[in-house]
Formats: structure tokens, sequence, C-alpha cells
């Protein structure tokens, strides 16, 4: 999509988006509603970038303590490594390998909001999946940072000549300082014909920083941001079913299978969140969307950016 036409995505995110701290289950409106990020980062204004000694805010959420209780309190590789050097079944490190049926790489360059007359490379979106962040008092809007990531992600891949995408590889991240919850809101996305009434399958590739420099047996590690997956079946609807992502330092897939239901369209929420002053940095890549019929059918979306989307 170009643009020009991000407000109508953003204004669909500030009608339809949910809660950022859900349970795995789903979650209702909330009053105030996220706010819509748009760059310049004017409103709200930028503001400096508190130092603490890593303190998180209280009482923690179940997901909070989850997340933190996930690793078993597993320091970091080696002191400021936050990537592992390690091969899984999806990537070696920082890389992240390719995939099939992605309907959503972020890799066009020309996609990127910042790359057509928006200088603020810090409030970026990408083809129509529009950031957004709640701003209540304890969760900042000010400081979370939506941006291009040209080196997590695409690792040994960018810059490659022989790529189908030109040369272009790379990954959005989302990222604070300060206790954030924020997301990208996809356009409202149509259920194909004769897919009525079937599921919807969402998948994401994503990568939580390893902030814990101080965790082991007995040891409080402070691991509390995580990634969640939000599908709304029915996208200007008030419920969304939420499935959350606690691996950290290594690339990991989270998946979410939603009913359709009645719904004529969807809604997925790519979230991350952190009730920490901590340097939360998490990475999202390689969206895919399935549609799943009554009878077996499958339809993975080739286009998941607005483009398609609206038709």
């Amino acid at each position: 999509m170009n643009r020009k036409n991000v407000a109508n995505v953003v204004v669909a995110i500030l009608v339809a988006a949910l809660a950022l701290a859900p349970a795995a289950v789903n979650a209702g409106p909330l009053t105030p509603p996220p706010l819509a990020i748009t760059g310049p980062r004017m409103s709200p204004p930028v503001i400096p970038q508190p130092f603490s000694d890593l303190l998180a805010n209280a009482p923690l959420t179940v997901n909070a303590l989850e997340a933190n209780a996930w690793d078993g309190g597993r320091n970091q590789e080696a002191p400021g490594r936050g990537i592992r050097q390690t091969l899984t079944g999806l990537g070696a490190g920082l890389t992240l390998y390719d995939s099939p049926n992605v309907c959503n790489n972020f890799n066009a360059e020309i996609g990127w909001a910042a790359t057509d007359g928006n200088p603020d490379m810090w409030t970026d979106w990408y083809s129509g999946w529009a950031p957004f962040a709640l701003d209540d008092g304890e969760y900042s809007a000010n400081n979370v940072i939506f941006t291009r990531e040209r080196a997590v992600g695409p690792g040994n891949r960018y810059n490659d000549a022989e790529s189908k995408d030109g040369g272009e590889e790379y990954a959005i991240k989302i990222a604070g300082h300060r206790p954030y919850a924020a997301g990208l809101g996809s356009p409202r996305i149509a259920v194909p014909a004769g897919f009525e009434g079937g599921q919807v399958q969402v998948s994401i590739r994503y990568l939580i920083w390893d902030h814990d420099q101080g965790g082991g047996p007995g040891k409080d590690g402070l691991d509390y941001d995580w990634a969640s997956l939000g599908v709304k079946p029915g996208a200007d609807g008030d419920i969304a079913l939420y499935a959350n992502g606690y691996v950290r330092g290594e690339w990991a897939q989270l998946v979410n299978t939603v009913e359709l239901g009645d719904a004529q369209d969807i809604m997925v929420l790519v979230q991350a969140q952190s009730p920490a002053f901590l340097n939360s940095n998490i990475y999202v890549d390689d969206i895919k969307i399935a549609f799943l019929a009554a009878d077996g059918t499958i339809k993975y979306l080739s286009d998941c950016t607005a483009e398609e989307a609206i038709r």
C-alpha cells in the first residue's frame, strides 16, 4: 500500500486494537485505546532515555513472570552477547534462514515509510503494518522504537545480490528502555471465498535480545519482556486471541490458530511488551498467514501487505 493510505490502517488500529498485556486467551478493548505512532515523533514527544538499576514496575503480570521463568535463569551466552551463537532449525545466531509461504518479510526497501519522505526512522512502518503503543502512565509510548533492522535477521544474507529481493534483507525491531507495550497492526485481511467458517493460522519468527547478565539458580534474571501474536476474527471486533513467545537469545517461531466463525475479515497484531526499565529489543520477521477450510484445503497468502489485503 502507498504510505498515503496508511491513515486508513491507523484508524482501523485505533478502532480495533486491544490490550497489550493479554493473557494467552483473549482481551477486551482498552480505555483509552492504544496510540497510533506516526513519524516524525512529535506526539507523544520523545523523552530522554532513563538510566536505572533495571528496576521493574510492580505488580508484574503473569506473562512477565512466565517470561522470566522460561529459561530457568540462564545467563547470556557471554557477557554482552544478547544473541546466542547457536545453530537451530530456524537460524544460525543472528541469521534467520529463508522460509516458504511468507506473505510479509519486511524486505522491500520501498515498503518502508522512512524511505518515502518520512524522516523519522525510529517511528517506521512497513506497507500498511502500522505501529501503535500504550500510553497510560505506567507504559510509555514516548520512546518505543519501530525501526528497520538490517543485521539481525538477514545476518550474512543482507546485501546478497542474488536474492529475489534485489539484495534487500530486513527485519523489524520493536524496542524500548522503559516500560512499554507496543506492536504492529496488519491491514484488514479479507477471508478468502470458500474459507468462511474455517480457521486462520498465523505464524511469525521472532527473536528476543537476551539481556540477562545476572541470572542463575535462585537469582532473578529480570527477563520480563516477551513477544505475543494476536489474531482478531473480525477486524472491527473487540476480541483477539493471543499466543505468547518467551524464547530469548535465538530465533523462534510463534504460531496462533483461530476459529473464524462468521468473521469476514481478520486483523493480526504483532506485539512486544516489557514492564521494566530494561534494554528490551524484540525482532520480528517472516509473517505467514494460512486459511484452512473445513475440508482440509489450505490457502497461504502470498502477500499480506496492504496492497493485497484491501482487495
